[in-house]
């Protein structure tokens, strides 16, 4: 599947777009100097949900948990308390950060996260993705690395502001805005911590387009009841071989999705589009399955992702709007 001698110029290109990150971020981090910060408030601070979270987007956070929490890995979900969060100026998304209660046993792993957009049209709340994991999308040890690598504590005196922002799976950020020096915003990634080379006018083009899946868990639909997750190979990691770059993308949907994943075991996901200024290729190597239980034929599929600690499940349309799967090989 892989013709290597005429994708050269491709994986020359895609290895370019992807090393910003390793190495482009590193020279970038240390280019600058900052004065004394604030303390960065610190996401799911309080134990309890935000005042400004809608009724209706309470109530659906604790149906999907609810459900999640019905079968392994969420178990743990059962005994755990929430805080609603809105993610970044106008993308009409929310965090909800889960986490174990205090009387819930000392192995209970029930800490995680959900995301939950809003539709511009339709007035419905989608499950975008959710996850588990002490390194998962806006956990703050990421943030506090980041800052680090910033030169800005993440507690001291006043200085910057931290403001998560969100505009699908594959546009995570912590946007930092410097007091005193208009202007000055950096980015770094939500899952990573990394410095990433964004600007606020990049952001905003891209976040413009975001439009939450259609095809995932919505408030709208009561009946549909998450399935058991569906594991087809061990968390890998795309960079082991890079050969998957030179590999033509597959023309995926909700239909043949679980066809080709059981067929091929792993895939890398890899984001595309002409404003994106970085790529971090997802591993993908399992699933789960939302089924409308009147028998409505209604399911809503989720790729899993991210690591053995720290798993991330993605509604599969959030991913087609973004980028392209390709099959990940076999031999080294």
């Amino acid at each position: 599947m892989l013709n290597i001698s005429a994708q050269t110029g491709k994986i020359i290109k895609i290895l370019l777009c992807l090393g910003v990150l390793s190495t482009g971020s590193a020279q970038l981090q240390t280019a600058y100097t900052f004065a004394a910060t604030e303390d960065a408030p610190a996401l799911a601070a309080t134990g309890k949900e935000g005042p400004a979270a809608p009724k209706e987007l309470r109530n659906f956070a604790a149906r999907a948990i609810e459900q999640l929490s019905q079968a392994e890995p969420f178990t743990g979900w059962a005994h755990a308390d929430t805080v609603i969060e809105p993610l970044g100026p106008g993308t009409h998304s929310w965090l909800v950060t889960v986490r174990p209660r205090a009387s819930a046993p000392a192995d209970n792993p029930a800490a995680g996260y959900l995301i939950i957009s809003a539709t511009p049209s339709a007035g419905e709340y989608k499950l975008v993705e959710y996850g588990l994991g002490p390194h998962s999308v806006f956990a703050a040890p990421a943030l506090e690395s980041g800052l680090a690598g910033l030169g800005l504590p993440s507690r001291g005196a006043s200085g910057h502001t931290v403001t998560p922002v969100y505009g699908g799976p594959v546009l995570a950020e912590w946007m930092i805005t410097l007091a005193g020096k208009p202007g000055t915003v950096h980015f770094l990634d939500a899952v990573t911590g990394e410095l990433l080379p964004e600007t606020t006018g990049s952001w905003n083009r891209q976040a413009a387009r975001y439009v939450p899946p259609t095809e995932a868990a919505g408030s709208g639909q009561s009946a549909l009841k998450a399935g058991e997750t569906v594991r087809l190979a061990e968390p890998f990691d795309p960079y082991g071989n890079i050969l998957w770059m030179a590999g033509d993308a597959f023309d995926l949907s909700q239909s043949n999705f679980e066809q080709l994943l059981k067929a091929n075991r792993r895939l890398v996901f890899a984001a595309t589009g002409a404003d994106r200024t970085y790529n971090i290729p997802l591993p993908i190597y399992g699933y789960q399955k939302w089924n409308d239980e009147t028998g409505s034929g209604i399911s809503a599929i989720y790729a899993l992702t991210g690591t053995k600690n720290s798993g991330r499940w993605i509604a599969l349309g959030a991913l087609e709007d973004s980028g392209d799967f390709v099959v990940y090989p076999e031999t080294p």
